[in-house]
């Protein structure tokens, strides 16, 4: 009734308790460290937005920003040293530590190459200027471990989960719109060199239809952007109205068919993807189990009105019919006021009369969030009924043995060849 899951310590920080790494997995695991690596991330991303504009003007990043840098580098490195440390090498079995240990080696890569290469080969190296922007990639990181941001990182992991779908429905959206340009180039492109209304238009009109690539180009500009309708097809549909046919059914086509596929299918892939991913399925049942053990003791404090750290059976009643929440997660757990004796029954594990606060937020934290609060009495008087017929069961055998000893006793003290009733001697009385 009142059990707990299976904890265990997160891979990357599993160290032996107590000692020197013990206490730096805490520090590690320890919320004001993730805020300041969090601050230290985007301090470090601002800093690589400074040095790519002054590396696209021409000129050198401030000293200040370069020192920043470095600065941010040596915490990463820090970071990583200590959860080596404290961890060992299969840390490195979940992506996370081995996104940082690239990137603290792609900055120390980036380092060596600026100490040994002439200053104007660095400024045209395209290779040292990527090491940099591999630093953002931590931004990741801080989506996946910051709380505060819960909506902006399931975005980023739909982005992730669901890129290859994307590449997919590129490649559906790029074949529909080219059977439509082959239909433009065929069709279109007669009408267009014929009309003189197109003449001032200049080769953007002529060449727009003249291959099918560029009609792809003209398709995704008016019908996927929504751009220059004005240019080529509201005149070209006012000269020739058959022509409409394929504006609109393109329109049709990629906009209210392919585009609103995509999204469904992204959205089917995401849903399928969170199915699988039991770890993040755990870490936000962990962390709302988290929240609301925190709110039952809350609740256990209001309803304990002699303030002694313990419920008695009348303050739970007292709790059910004054405490509007707790009176709303009784419903919530379908139990009305007939099922509250057996509910104090069941979560006072040690059957001293009063509910301890572990015992109060255990069950009631759990059971809320199922509708099976009848099956589980089902099952607390099952395992009563049980309790009990398994006492009774050693009762009867103890009675049996003791009631097969007295027999050998008395076949053993009679003499052989004499017949004696079972009650002689036995206490009992015949009928």
């Amino acid at each position: 009734v009142n059990s707990e899951f299976v904890r265990s310590k997160t891979p990357e920080l599993h160290a032996r308790s107590g000692g020197c790494r013990g206490k730096l997995s805490k520090i590690l695991q320890s919320t004001q460290l993730m805020n300041v690596m969090a601050l230290v991330i985007l301090v470090d991303a601002c800093v690589t937005v400074v040095d790519v504009d002054s590396r696209a003007n021409g000129s050198s990043a401030p000293r200040a920003v370069l020192l920043l840098s470095d600065l941010c580098l040596c915490m990463y490195t820090a970071e990583l040293l200590a959860m080596i440390y404290v961890g060992g090498p299969r840390i490195f079995l979940s992506w996370s530590p081995l996104l940082d240990l690239i990137i603290v080696m792609c900055g120390y890569a980036e380092i060596l190459m600026s100490q040994m290469l002439p200053p104007e080969e660095v400024g045209k190296m395209s290779l040292l200027r990527a090491l940099r922007l591999v630093r953002i990639s931590r931004l990741m990181r801080l989506l996946r471990k910051s709380r505060s941001l819960k909506e902006l990182q399931k975005l980023a992991i739909m982005m992730s989960t669901c890129f290859k779908a994307l590449l997919w429905s590129f490649l559906l959206c790029f074949v529909v719109m080219t059977l439509w340009a082959m239909l433009m180039v065929e069709m279109l492109h007669p009408l267009i060199h014929s009309n003189p209304d197109f003449a001032g238009c200049g080769d953007l009109c002529f060449d727009a239809t003249s291959s099918v690539m560029r009609a792809n180009l003209l398709l995704f500009q008016t019908v996927i952007a929504g751009d220059s309708w004005g240019t080529i097809a509201v005149p070209l549909i006012l000269k020739h109205p058959e022509t409409s046919i394929i504006f609109m059914g393109s329109l049709l086509t990629l906009v209210f068919g392919v585009l609103n596929l995509i999204v469904a299918v992204v959205i089917d892939m995401f849903a399928e993807a969170r199915e699988r991913d039991m770890v993040n399925l755990a870490e936000e049942l962990e962390y709302e189990l988290e929240d609301d053990k925190k709110y039952l003791q809350r609740l256990f404090d209001r309803m304990d009105s002699n303030n002694d750290g313990e419920l008695a059976f009348e303050e739970l009643i007292a709790g059910a019919s004054k405490d509007p929440e707790f009176m709303s997660r009784l419903r919530v757990m379908d139990i009305d006021q007939a099922d509250l004796q057996m509910l104090f029954d069941m979560v006072d594990i040690n059957g001293d009369g009063m509910i301890q606060p572990s015992e109060f937020i255990g069950p009631l934290s759990r059971w809320a969030r199922d509708s099976k609060t009848a099956p589980r009495f089902v099952k607390y008087n099952l395992m009563k009924m049980q309790a009990q017929q398994e006492e009774l069961f050693y009762m009867a055998d103890f009675y049996l043995r003791s009631l097969s000893d007295r027999v050998d006793s008395l076949a053993a003290w009679q003499p052989r060849g004499t017949l004696v009733p079972l009650w002689v001697g036995s206490g009992l009385t015949p009928l």
